[in-house]
């Protein structure tokens, strides 16, 4: 495989046709049509996939699957990740680049440390990317647009990544150029960092999550007000309880050290919180709330800022039917190629918020522009 990070694979296998991977699949044959995609899954699931054209072939073993693939990707359940490991590296060669999605990668790392020595080239990933449905029939070409794209060399890390030297070098250009081209964005960092940063900003919310709709619960069944009630900002909040317990085990399970580091933190947080309302210090109340505003408002734009520099706008519409169509006609219209866009708030009957995100600022005023001028919207 050639370093030049303009060259693609010409076989990438995916185990694990799931949302993730049945998603990987579309995309690739989508933004690179003449890579040859092998998929390995149950029987059902492979002739799912092969029906949405998700994958070209349907590997009936899992040798079949790597053995000529330059690129595996790993898309399974963490536990099931961590059995397939040794299993792959007995069949692929030592060129091809092996990858998985979990979202925890320090024990995925330390295994391919102790399996993947001269044959083969592990690199641990982690699309920033899902969906609340399960299976193939809910996987998405577009899944992956503007979507952080976490790659975990195993590797000492000093920023720039590309200074990284041998053959890893290569590797990691190769498959952050495939992830590049079906519209993610890459970000390296250690498997250490990464699982750190996915206890506060994923792992926890997740738990918060469930011990309030839990909470909310329990108020229930004394007073069904407490769930009838339970919309606006508490649906918001709780969405993710939704998620299957089976995922969020082995999750759970393989960074506890984290969640348990960042969970005490939470905890203190709230005890300081209660010992202040309790004492009716609105002083510090206030500067919570004043930080937590600044912080928050300013997600959109650092979340993607420290890739590629997206230009934001504010929408607000009415809550009709074909709103958002509207708008995206009249950006069409324009001219204007819409980079992003996200759903920030809604309420039925009423009106919504919309950012959308463009490539420039100029793109964003002529979009704010022609919103205003053709639609007579308030736009921020």
């Amino acid at each position: 495989m050639k370093s030049s990070s303009r060259h693609f694979p010409q076989h990438v296998a995916i185990i694990g046709l799931g949302v993730i991977g049945g998603s990987l699949g579309l995309a690739i044959k989508r933004y690179r049509p003449e890579i040859h995609v092998a998929g390995f899954d149950s029987p059902k699931v492979m002739a799912r996939a092969r029906k949405r054209r998700a994958i070209d072939s349907a590997a009936g073993t899992l040798k079949h699957a790597v053995a000529s693939a330059d690129i595996v990707f790993l898309c399974t359940p963490i536990s099931s990740i961590l059995s397939l490991l040794p299993r792959v590296a007995k069949f692929v060669q030592p060129h091809t680049v092996v990858t998985d999605a979990g979202s925890v990668k320090g024990v995925v790392q330390l295994r391919a440390k102790k399996i993947f020595g001269a044959k083969g080239i592990f690199i641990g990933g982690h699309p920033m990317a899902g969906s609340e449905g399960s299976g193939i029939d809910y996987a998405d070409a577009l899944l992956f647009q503007n979507a952080v794209y976490v790659l975990c060399p195993n590797l000492p890390l000093s920023p720039p990544w590309r200074g990284i030297k041998g053959e890893d070098h290569s590797a990691m250009n190769v498959l952050a150029a495939l992830v590049q081209s079906i519209g993610a964005r890459v970000l390296v960092m250690s498997a250490g960092e990464h699982d750190r940063v996915a206890a506060t900003i994923s792992h926890l919310p997740q738990l918060l999550a469930v011990a309030l709709t839990n909470l909310a619960g329990r108020k229930s069944k004394s007073h069904p007000a407490f769930l009838q009630l339970a919309a606006g900002g508490f649906r918001d909040m709780t969405r993710i309880a939704s998620s299957p317990f089976p995922m969020w085990n082995d999750i759970l399970r393989c960074n506890r050290s984290q969640i348990a580091l960042v969970l005490n933190e939470m905890t203190a947080q709230l005890r300081a919180i209660n010992r202040d309302l309790v004492r009716q210090k609105s002083g510090p109340m206030q500067r919570r709330f004043r930080s937590a505003k600044l912080l928050r408002d300013a997600i959109p734009k650092n979340s993607k800022g420290f890739l590629h520099p997206l230009h934001d706008i504010y929408v607000w519409v009415d809550d009709m039917p074909g709103a958002l169509a509207k708008i995206t006609t009249a950006l069409f219209r324009a001219g204007i190629n819409i980079h992003d866009i996200e759903l920030l708030k809604i309420r039925e009957g009423e009106a919504g918020t919309f950012r959308f995100s463009f490539d420039s600022a100029d793109d964003a005023q002529k979009a704010k522009s022609a919103l205003v001028k053709n639609l007579r919207l308030k736009v921020q």
